[in-house]
């Protein structure tokens, strides 16, 4: 059976903004580090959140050990505030509707931590996946093949036969893990490959 892993923050929820506004925040509270919205969006774009401020505290001589710790406990509270302003990506509904009329096996992966099961729940959508999966949930990051093989495991899933959506290098990469086939949603010119390239979740059908 046929089955598709869905990434959730900018594929199929517009949430950047709010996670773009928390890093912002956390790093110039916590660290006097001031990058522009843009400059942020570009770094967690192409690798992650983690990544990005990691390597920026790396840089920074005053930072303690503690660090990325610090940043997660004020970006975690600021980034809660701009949870009601969490939308659906355009045509996500429609995406979600016709993999569930074709029978196949829904998830969410995602980076997230647990606030995903009540934004999920909030945006109407808990009911088209099998299973949310965080990593939150004592999981391995993407693009570590962690959680896919937890998903192939519980439910008997074939690589052959699963298609990993995203909208960035490191869901590509986690695709490509298990060598799944890979659909990068982009309206951008991107350095990576992946299977399969859409600028709208409504040309979804138009591959599977």
């Amino acid at each position: 059976m046929t089955s598709i892993i869905w990434d959730f923050d900018g594929t199929l929820a517009n949430s950047y903004p709010g996670m773009v506004a928390a890093t912002q925040k956390a790093l110039e509270e916590n660290f006097k580090i001031k990058l522009s919205k843009d400059t942020i969006y570009s770094g967690i774009k192409a690798t992650s959140i983690r990544k990005f401020v990691a390597g920026l505290l790396e840089k920074n001589e005053d930072t303690s050990i503690d660090g990325l710790d610090t940043f997660y406990k004020t970006y975690t509270l600021h980034e809660n505030e701009f949870h009601d302003q969490i939308r659906l990506m355009p045509h996500a509904k429609i995406s979600l509707d016709y993999c569930r009329s074709q029978g196949y096996q829904q998830f969410i992966v995602t980076h997230r931590d647990k606030s995903i099961y009540d934004i999920a729940k909030k945006l109407e959508i808990s009911d088209y996946f099998d299973e949310i999966v965080s990593v939150a949930d004592d999981h391995t990051r993407k693009p570590d093949p962690d959680m896919l093989n937890y998903l192939m495991g519980k439910y008997n899933l074939s690589a052959q036969d699963m298609f990993v959506v995203g909208d960035r290098k490191i869901d590509i990469d986690f695709g490509k893990s298990v060598s799944a086939k890979t659909i990068l949603l982009s309206d951008e010119e991107d350095n990576f490959d992946s299977d399969y390239k859409i600028s709208k979740l409504n040309e979804l059908n138009e591959i599977i």
